[in-house]
């Protein structure tokens, strides 16, 4: 336990690193700005806790994914150190706090409730505990913080390897056979409006010519626009193309997937005059998912879209 100026310096050093956590939970990443109606985001049944090592992977969703774990360590060591209190009092207090926390994210629309992010920070919480229990003697100097520090360190590699493979394990157990391919323009529309271009019509990204095969999401759609569409769980995955094209010389988009209420990918994009930035091409897991919401949001004056999607399409799973 902690006691004295070590005590109060903590105390401090914790409550500010808790102001700054609360600020990047409502509103870093300009979540205000993203607010709207189109209903809460959520996702009550885990599919799996998002912990892998960075090696083939996106760097920036793997970092987002990683300071989920990492950045609640701290509150499982010097919590204890504080406040006198076992594994599963803590633990317990710890989820009941994250859960209210993600609630209040849904209600007022400044994210989302996610199970599967009260897992991860669970276990970054679960990992700094148990880091500071298994360093005997005093932990309130240079040298015992730093013994804890590197537990918390080995621990960490230790869960991410275990959770990877225990995601590769239940994914192989579940694999499933792809079917044929269809477009998005095809599937049944359940809340919102769409509008497809009809024509195709090719345009220009980063200077090179595009020309949509299957289907385009037109220009004439509106600056915000959010539409959802039946899966009732038939699909595999998503896949498609998405930029600013280049006759827009100025703008800022966003495009977010929703999956049964849960956020599971956006993309940002920005063109400011010459810069341009080449097209995207996206591919997300959506078995079992009921319905897809699609979220554009355009930060400019222009009434109508900015950026396109383009040859989106979905895999059916084979029966």
């Amino acid at each position: 336990m902690f006691k004295g100026k070590a005590r109060s310096i903590t105390i401090s050093l914790l409550a500010a690193y808790t102001v700054l956590m609360l600020y990047f939970l409502y509103f870093g990443f300009d979540r205000t700005s993203h607010i709207d109606n189109a209903g809460y985001m959520y996702n009550f049944i885990p599919s799996e806790i998002p912990l892998y090592s960075p090696i083939g992977k996106d760097l920036h969703i793997w970092f987002f994914n990683f300071a989920n774990f990492a950045a609640f360590i701290p509150y499982g060591i010097f919590i204890p150190l504080l406040f006198r209190s076992s594994f599963l009092r803590f633990i317990s207090i710890f989820c009941i706090s994250i859960l209210v926390l993600e609630a209040i994210q849904m209600v007022t629309h400044l994210g989302s409730f996610d199970i599967d992010d009260v897992l991860t920070n669970t276990l970054g919480a679960a990992v700094g505990f148990c880091a500071q229990k298994l360093v005997a003697g005093s932990k309130d100097t240079v040298k015992g913080m730093s013994k804890v520090f590197t537990i918390a360190i080995l621990l960490s590699i230790g869960t991410i390897v275990l959770v990877e493979g225990m995601n590769h394990f239940f994914k192989d157990a579940s694999k499933v056979e792809a079917g044929r391919e269809i477009g998005l323009h095809e599937l049944t529309l359940k809340e919102g409006s769409v509008s497809w271009d009809a024509n195709l019509t090719s345009f220009e990204v980063a200077h090179q010519k595009v020309e949509p095969k299957i289907n385009l999401y037109s220009r004439e759609n509106p600056r915000t626009n959010t539409f959802t569409l039946q899966l009732d769980g038939k699909y595999l995955k998503i896949s498609g193309y998405s930029a600013i094209p280049d006759d827009v010389s100025h703008g800022a988009s966003a495009i977010t997937f929703i999956l049964d209420g849960k956020e599971i990918d956006t993309s940002s994009y920005a063109v400011n005059g010459a810069e341009r930035s080449n097209e995207n091409y996206f591919e997300t897991d959506i078995r079992g998912a009921k319905e897809l919401t699609v979220k554009i949001i355009n930060v400019d004056e222009n009434p109508n879209t900015n950026v396109l999607l383009w040859d989106v399409t979905l895999t059916e799973i084979k029966n």
